[in-house]
């Protein structure tokens, strides 16, 4: 009996962090290797937010080409949303994980919808300032009662 196997397409995130000791005006053609290497694979881009320098919760460890271990307590972090078929995640996955430049990644799967604020909005929104100096707090518009019915509805679809 023949299977026919069909390869479905899903979403996926990478996270990584790139190693601090690149230079970081070579920070960005790092990240567009990492791009290349996901969408070589066939895969469509999503969505993706550059790296940004993030001290790291703690030292991490990087055996290099010559076999000396480099140690980390800063990276660059980035991430990449995109969708590809299952077939295809495993060798982007190995590819990421020993390309030069990656300290460590992170693959997920995901949904298409946007659940994540970047940096950026998230500290936009923290708080501002009116022009005579009254902090603002913004609020998304919806009631405790309508994030409720909401989470009911997603919970009732799974």
């Amino acid at each position: 009996m023949e299977h026919i196997h069909e390869d479905r397409m899903s979403i996926y995130e990478i996270g990584y962090l790139i190693v601090s000791s690149i230079p970081e005006e070579k920070i960005p053609g790092e990240a567009e290797a990492i791009k290349k290497i996901v969408t070589g694979a066939g895969s469509t881009v999503i969505t993706e937010e550059a790296p940004y320098y993030q001290p790291l919760a703690y030292t991490m460890r990087k055996k290099m080409v010559s076999g000396v271990y480099e140690k980390y307590d800063a990276a660059y972090f980035g991430w990449i949303k995109f969708e590809v078929g299952s077939d295809k995640i495993e060798a982007i996955k190995n590819a990421i994980e020993t390309h030069p430049s990656v300290l460590r990644m992170l693959l997920v799967t995901t949904v298409r919808e946007n659940t994540f604020l970047n940096r950026k909005a998230a500290i936009d929104t923290l708080a501002k300032k009116s022009e005579d100096g009254v902090e603002i707090k913004e609020t998304s518009g919806a009631t405790a009662e309508e994030v409720d019915k909401s989470i009911e509805a997603m919970v009732k679809e799974a």
